[in-house]
């Protein structure tokens, strides 16, 4: 078994997988992994409305954004909230409504949220 050993450690070499090969991998990861931003905006909702558009403050124009709306307290009794990602360019905005169980006249209720997001370059 010792034998065995010896002879998978010879095989691993430097030399089957050039260095400069896994330098160049590590920078492609970087790059593609420079292009995915993320982050969470606070919005409070002081006045109840139908509609509340939360604005996501990007600085660039993305080609895919993916949100999703949080809330710390425990909201009694539970509530269902529309969610839709619109808007173009740089400017982006969450918009919640209140879910199919409230219908479309109702207010989304006054509170602080948060917007959870990642946007693609």
């Amino acid at each position: 078994m010792a034998d065995e050993n010896v002879t998978l450690t010879q095989d691993i070499t430097e030399n089957d997988y050039p260095m400069q090969h896994a330098g160049e991998e590590i920078d492609e990861i970087l790059i593609r992994a420079g292009k995915i931003h993320y982050g969470t905006v606070e919005h409070k909702m002081t006045g109840a409305n139908a509609l509340m558009r939360i604005p996501l403050g990007l600085t660039f124009t993305p080609k895919q954004v993916i949100a999703t709306l949080r809330q710390t307290d425990i909201p009694t009794p539970y509530k269902t909230f529309c969610t839709h990602v619109s808007g173009s360019g740089k400017s982006y905005y969450l918009n919640v409504c209140m879910g199919a169980n409230n219908g479309s006249t109702v207010n989304v209720p006054t509170g602080t949220y948060y917007v959870d997001y990642i946007a693609i370059e």
